[in-house]
């Protein structure tokens, strides 16, 4: 998958044409490598992803377009002759400039980098030289601006999503990211941290967490599974069995869908057995540990099992029963004909699909402060 060819034209089609303008001039050197470098990578990027404005927000956070335009007036710097003033210099500078700002001023999504290039064309405008405005920027933390990877309100966006989506195990890393970042900015007489040291930190601080993260994920996806499993072994030995769409066969053969029932009562059992057993191997949890366990009472507390309360405690009385030649008993068979006849299995009160969809960034930005 790739950004569609035709937006990603629309968004980098100003850039290729100055690339296209420095080969025409026959201009190279280290600003040129550069410039064309920062090119190819907003168009792997392009290719990488496939998301447009997850794309674009990428370009704008890693202060690419701002990279390019640097690398393109010192580009045009480095022509310097007897027929290149320094006023042509400001004006090709500034015009870069100015295109990177008018092309953000478009994207709702990076107002939070707009006022940093004004500042920077705000200079150019001011009627300096061209060395002057080196300086300046330089003096005034302007180019540092430039590239710094402007994070506070992306890591803000991703705790807020993480809230949002109810994927608070991510909390962690992601405050202490921000905090970092927040340590950076303070430390810089400019207010901006420096990139490589943010990215530096960004990437210790995901790795520390990282292993946090898929033990979280890999436990709750298996205490998941332990607990379908006795679920539906409980169902498949209720009347409403063989009219339940986890067991009818799906060309109405009656004999073929009482086979799925006798499956799940006669194996279930057994797979909950090896599974409970791998479980403990690699956890060191049982199946009562469940239900203590953070990522379950977390998962609880967030809304996000789909099993109701009434569910899950007939899945907790009925497991000692789910063993190989096991049957519930009839309070429990009693207990989910009674559940599944006014449909009280599914938690009533799990967020809907809009409930845990973020706004878009752009508007996220809106009340960022």
């Amino acid at each position: 998958m790739a950004v569609d060819p035709g937006m990603v034209d629309m968004i980098l089609g100003t850039f290729r044409n100055m690339v296209a303008e420095i080969e025409g001039k026959k201009i190279t050197g280290n600003a040129v490598d550069n410039m064309k470098a920062v090119l190819a990578q907003m168009e792997g990027l392009a290719k990488e992803m496939d998301d447009l404005a997850s794309y674009s927000t990428k370009l704008a956070n890693d202060g690419l377009f701002t990279k390019f335009s640097e690398w393109y007036g010192r580009a045009l710097a480095s022509q310097s002759s007897g027929s290149s003033s320094d006023e042509d210099l400001m004006a090709r500078s500034l015009k870069a400039y100015e295109d990177s700002l008018n092309y953000l001023k478009q994207q709702p999504e990076h107002a939070h980098i707009v006022p940093v290039v004004q500042r920077v064309v705000d200079l150019g405008r001011s009627g300096v030289s061209y060395p002057v405005f080196l300086r300046m920027a330089e003096e005034e933390g302007a180019f540092m601006g430039l590239n710094s990877p402007h994070a506070g309100p992306v890591i803000a966006y991703d705790i807020y999503c993480a809230e949002r989506m109810r994927t608070v195990e991510r909390l962690p890393m992601l405050l202490s990211i921000q905090a970092k970042w927040k340590e950076l900015v303070a430390r810089s007489p400019f207010g901006y941290a420096d990139p490589l040291e943010y990215e530096l930190a960004r990437q210790q601080i995901e790795w520390q967490h990282e292993p946090a993260l898929i033990r979280w994920k890999a436990i709750e996806d298996r205490w998941d599974r332990l607990v379908e499993l006795v679920i539906d072994w409980v169902d498949s030995f209720c009347s409403f069995a063989p009219y339940d769409a986890r067991w009818v066969d799906p060309d109405g053969n009656r004999a073929k869908t009482q086979l799925n029932i006798e499956r799940t009562q006669e194996c279930n059992p057994g797979r909950l057995k090896v599974r409970e057993d791998i479980f403990y191997e690699y956890f060191g949890l049982r199946w009562n540990d469940i239900f203590t366990h953070e990522t379950f009472v977390s998962k609880l507390k967030n809304k996000m099992i789909w099993y109701s309360d009434e569910s899950l405690a007939l899945a907790r009385d009925a497991h000692e029963r789910c063993v190989p030649g096991g049957k519930p008993e009839g309070d429990h068979i009693r207990r989910a004909e009674d559940i599944h006849a006014s449909k009280r299995f599914k938690r009533p009160d799990m967020p809907t699909a809009e409930e845990l969809t973020p706004v878009p960034f752009a508007e996220f930005l809106k009340s960022y402060q």
